[in-house]
């Protein structure tokens, strides 16, 4: 008896597993990245995000947040996302915060008007300290 209990158990476990894994799954079709989809009007092609899955995103018409979960083994999320900015074109032009909490400012020129772009990290973030928090914002 013991027996069929414990391959119950273990299937159970198998089945349980395989529908949590099937709801974590990839909500944005039009990208390898997983997490929910970027708004349709994000100007990803000139705003580079870090790699990692998009916890949360929401905007509109030239202003957006964005939620990433940077992978904590590729070092600093906050170092990782601001070379990529830069590496883009962006221009650092403020950096504010303390040890566990810290934001840096960014802007390009596109199309005759200006991305500004914050990035922040939080230690207390409840994803960790790997957690970045975009802002985007498009001016004329």
């Amino acid at each position: 008896m013991n027996v069929v209990l414990r391959v119950c158990a273990a299937l159970l476990v198998l089945v349980l597993g395989g529908v949590a894994l099937t709801a974590c799954g990839d909500d944005d079709k039009g990208s390898d990245r997983p997490g929910v989809a970027l708004p349709s009007d994000f100007p990803s092609d000139d705003v580079p995000l870090v790699d990692g899955a998009l916890l949360s995103a929401s905007g509109r018409d030239g202003v957006w947040r964005l939620t990433v979960q940077g992978s904590a083994a590729d070092g600093n999320a906050l170092v990782n996302a601001t070379k990529k900015l830069t590496d883009e074109g962006f221009t650092e032009s403020d950096r504010t915060g303390d040890a566990s909490n810290q934001t840096v400012t960014l802007s390009k020129s596109v199309d005759g008007g200006t991305l500004w772009v914050s990035v922040g990290v939080s230690a207390d973030a409840s994803a960790g300290p790997s957690t970045l928090f975009y802002q985007v914002t498009k001016t004329k």
